[in-house]
C-alpha cells in the first residue's frame, strides 16, 4: 500500500512537472549576429573609420621615422646637452603617437559597443514580442544546447524581424 502511495506520487508530481515545462525555444545568437542587416552595417562602419584612422597612424609614424633618422645624423654634431634635449622631444612625440593609437582604438570600441547595444535592444523587443506571440517560457541560446529539434529554433523568425525592423545603425565616432 506504502508504495503503491509513493508510485501515486511520484507518477503525479511528473504530471505537474510536465503541465508547467511550458513552451521552449531556442535562438542561435551567433548566427542573428553574423547574418543580421544591423550588424554588418555596424561592422562595415567600424571597420572604414579603422581603416581611416589607420592612415593618419601609418602617416604620423613615416614622419616620426624621417625625424628619427634627421636627430641620428645630429649625434656626432650636436653637443651632447642639445642631442639629448631633442631626444626627449622626440621620445614625447612618440609618446603622444601611442596616447593617439590608444584613444581612437577605445573610440572604435566604444562606438561599436554602443551600436551593438543597439541591436541587442531591438533583438530583446522581437524576442519578448516572439515568445507572447508563440506562448513561449524559455528561450535558449543555441551553444548552451546538447540537442533540440529544428522546430524549436526560432532564430530564423527572429532575424527576419530584426532584418525588417533595423537595417543600418548610426555608429557615434569621438
Amino acid at each position: 500500500m506504502k508504495k503503491s502511495f509513493i508510485t501515486l506520487t511520484a507518477f503525479f508530481a511528473l504530471l505537474s512537472f510536465n503541465a508547467s515545462a511550458g513552451s521552449i525555444a531556442v535562438l542561435d545568437v551567433e548566427k542573428i549576429v553574423k547574418e543580421s542587416a544591423a550588424m554588418r552595417d555596424i561592422q562595415g562602419k567600424v571597420s572604414k573609420q579603422q581603416e581611416k584612422y589607420q592612415k593618419e597612424v601609418d602617416k604620423k609614424q613615416k614622419e616620426l621615422e624621417a625625424e628619427q633618422k634627421k636627430l641620428e645624423g645630429k649625434k656626432n654634431v650636436l653637443a651632447k646637452d642639445a642631442f639629448e634635449k631633442e631626444v626627449k622631444a622626440f621620445e614625447t612625440k612618440v609618446d603622444s603617437l601611442k596616447e593617439m593609437v590608444d584613444k581612437k582604438q577605445g573610440n572604435l570600441k566604444k562606438a561599436s559597443v554602443e551600436a551593438m547595444g543597439k541591436v541587442n535592444e531591438e533583438i530583446k523587443e522581437i524576442i519578448a514580442n516572439l515568445s507572447k506571440e508563440k506562448d513561449l517560457d524559455l528561450i535558449v541560446a543555441a551553444g548552451q544546447t546538447l540537442f533540440y529539434k529544428d522546430e524549436m529554433d526560432i532564430s530564423e523568425e527572429v532575424l527576419k524581424r530584426l532584418n525588417k525592423k533595423v537595417t543600418k545603425i548610426n555608429v557615434k565616432f569621438e
